[in-house]
């Protein structure tokens, strides 16, 4: 890197310092506004850059750790697809300038753009999980998350938000009130980190991450607290359709009948084999294992959307109809996307709902279900859930690659 190139990041690094000085008050009164039950413990005084790494699984993630950290500015990894809603890509570029990072590929430039910053002297908040829990629970990271700490050589902060998840359920329709607490668990040197393997780092990680709302015994109440859940648990136990389960208002049912209530600590009552979205959700993601395994197994929901993602954040709609999934790979309205060099697919939650981003022979996709704001689209996640079995049986067979 050039002397030039070097002092014009440094005045850039100086200018959103300043901006973070002067709007940490609005940050605070923002998740004040939206969550009035929130405390975030101040994070001890670190000299010098480093990785701060939280669990995901509320909207507001990213407020909560700023809360925490009031006087130390850093920039934050969030996914490409933000970048592409005019307003609030407009919003972070003034205010926060984050690292974009595109979902469902090996995003080599996003490591490059953490470690330059780190190089800086500035911190960096890296979300290791990739995306927010559907069930409350803290996920797999990211697989090579162990390998950018090996290669970042600063201190590691784990940052833990208990309570996020139930206040605001990545598939709910509404906010609950209740409780949500958040601070730092461990902070790790680079000398620690330097005599641990990349698995090891990554283990003890998820260990200082790990948050299941099974054990949550408060209340968090609401409205509707049902609603939008068909997008998270999309088999029913009883009849085992897919798709034919509906939230409204605090209770799921199925066209067979079938009922279950959400309750306001989080679990499910009724005449079903499940008391909790987790149990649920374990069950129905063998069954779809089981289903992918089948050699004439086929998926499909009407009225999709195939997009292609260009450079400078430029999306070039490829079709719109008819989306199947079946073991060659999926098709919208006649335009095919094979399987083979395919990598595993991602989910992202921004504004108009879900949609799921991807990568297969050196180019990016996007594909969603666009539908007005008060119509539940068919779950998109079931798809992802199938084709990362689907490309996972063909690493194992050493078909394609992903």
């Amino acid at each position: 890197m050039d002397k030039q190139t070097d002092a014009a990041e440094r005045r850039h690094d100086r200018h959103y310092r300043r901006i973070w000085d002067h709007i940490l008050w609005l940050v605070k009164l923002v998740v004040w506004l939206r969550h009035k039950d929130f405390r975030a413990e101040p994070a001890p005084p670190l000299e010098g850059p480093y990785l701060v790494l939280p669990n995901h699984a509320n909207a507001y993630d990213q407020f909560f750790v700023g809360c925490s950290f009031p006087k130390r500015h850093m920039y934050y990894v969030v996914s490409e697809h933000a970048f592409r809603q005019k307003l609030v890509s407009f919003l972070m570029r003034t205010l926060f300038a984050p690292i974009s990072r595109t979902k469902g590929s090996a995003d080599a430039s996003a490591v490059r753009g953490i470690l330059r910053v780190l190089r800086r002297g500035v911190s960096v908040c890296l979300f290791p999980e990739g995306n927010r829990s559907w069930d409350g629970r803290t996920a797999p990271l990211h697989p090579a998350t162990g390998k950018l700490i090996k290669l970042a050589r600063v201190p590691v902060m784990t940052y833990r938000i208990t309570g996020g998840y139930l206040a605001d359920p990545r598939w709910a329709h509404t906010l609950r009130k209740g409780p949500i607490r958040a601070g730092v668990v461990n902070v790790y040197s680079p000398e620690e980190l330097a005599k641990l393997s990349p698995e090891e780092i990554t283990a003890r990680i998820e260990a200082d991450l790990a948050v299941d709302p099974e054990a949550n015994t408060l209340p968090y109440p609401g409205r509707r607290l049902a609603e939008g859940l068909e997008e998270a648990l999309f088999l029913c136990p009883k009849c085992g359709r897919i798709g034919a389960l509906h939230g409204r208002d605090r209770t799921l049912t199925c066209d067979c009948g079938l009922r279950a209530e959400y309750r306001e600590d989080g679990r499910l009552a009724g005449d079903i084999p499940f008391a909790s979205i987790p149990e649920w959700d374990a069950w129905q993601q063998n069954q779809l294992r089981e289903l992918g395994h089948k050699p004439d197994f086929s998926l499909s929901d009407a009225d999709a959307e195939l997009r292609e993602l260009g450079e400078g954040h430029a999306v070039t709609v490829l079709a719109r109809g008819r989306l199947t999934l079946d073991r060659t790979g999926l098709t919208v309205e006649g335009r095919s996307v094979p399987l083979d060099h395919m990598q595993d697919p991602s989910l992202c939650h921004f504004g108009q709902g879900e949609t799921m981003m991807f990568t297969a022979g050196g180019k990016a996709y996007e594909l969603l279900f666009p539908r007005p704001k008060k119509v539940q689209p068919p779950s998109i996640r079931k798809y992802q859930l199938l084709l990362l079995d689907l490309l996972e049986v063909r690493r194992e067979a050493g078909e394609g690659r992903a």
